[in-house]
């Protein structure tokens, strides 16, 4: 398996191209899409789907670029997380309007408009990955777990030193049942979360306030 992590947009937001076996998909799409869809183009490569970790608009609004250039491409979302994409994206809307207005105003808008509105919940198991629910962040967060290549993509639910946070739609309690339920996870596992440096399951296991107790 080969991955590659960018960093894209105002929030820093972590998309991967996952490569195997001749296949490829990507893990979440932020805003912009030049960057990941530059790099598709380099090397010859055509997602089959992409894999949204959350509803949240830092995690979704790239899409419209991708399916654009990808028309066959799946979207695979939690169906908890449909609130997040329900009556025109109103609960997003609110959400922009206190947290980022100019973000709302500015590129949120415009690219509501252009939206793929065909959404397809997870099945239980998502080539190459296994999809656990790690609900908190959100209602439907997931994290990605290869147990061959011995890595997870935690989205915003586990990140290094740090996890989610809980007043955009999430639940505190749900979050660390989450944490505690990704710390069986073996020790070895790579972490790669939705913003900031990669880890793994033992650094915070031992050193993240959040996964103790």
């Amino acid at each position: 398996m080969k991955i590659q992590p960018f960093s894209i947009g105002p929030y820093g937001t972590i998309t991967s191209v996952v490569e195997t076996s001749g296949r490829c998909v990507l893990i979440d799409a932020p805003f912009p899409s030049d960057t990941v869809l530059s790099y598709l183009k380099k090397n010859s490569l055509e997602p089959e789907a992409v894999y949204l970790t959350h509803g949240h608009y830092d995690h979704i609004f790239g899409l419209p670029g991708l399916k654009e250039a990808f028309p066959d491409m799946k979207i695979y979302l939690s169906e908890e997380d449909r609130l997040f994409i329900e009556d025109g994206y109103r609960r997003t809307l609110d959400l922009l309007s206190i947290h980022d207005p100019y973000f709302l105003t500015e590129i949120a808008k415009p690219l509501i408009a252009s939206m793929p509105e065909i959404y397809a919940d997870y099945e239980s198991e998502v080539y190459p990955f296994t999809v656990l629910k790690t609900p908190g962040h959100t209602p439907g967060s997931v994290s990605l777990y290869s147990e061959s290549e011995s890595v997870v993509f935690s989205g915003d639910t586990l990140f290094k030193g740090s996890a989610g946070r809980c007043d955009l739609g999430g639940s505190e309690e749900a979050l660390l049942q989450s944490l505690k339920s990704l710390m069986k996870l073996p020790d070895e596992t790579l972490v790669i979360p939705g913003h900031g440096p990669m880890t793994d399951i033992r650094t915070e296991r031992i050193s993240n306030p959040f996964c103790k107790g």
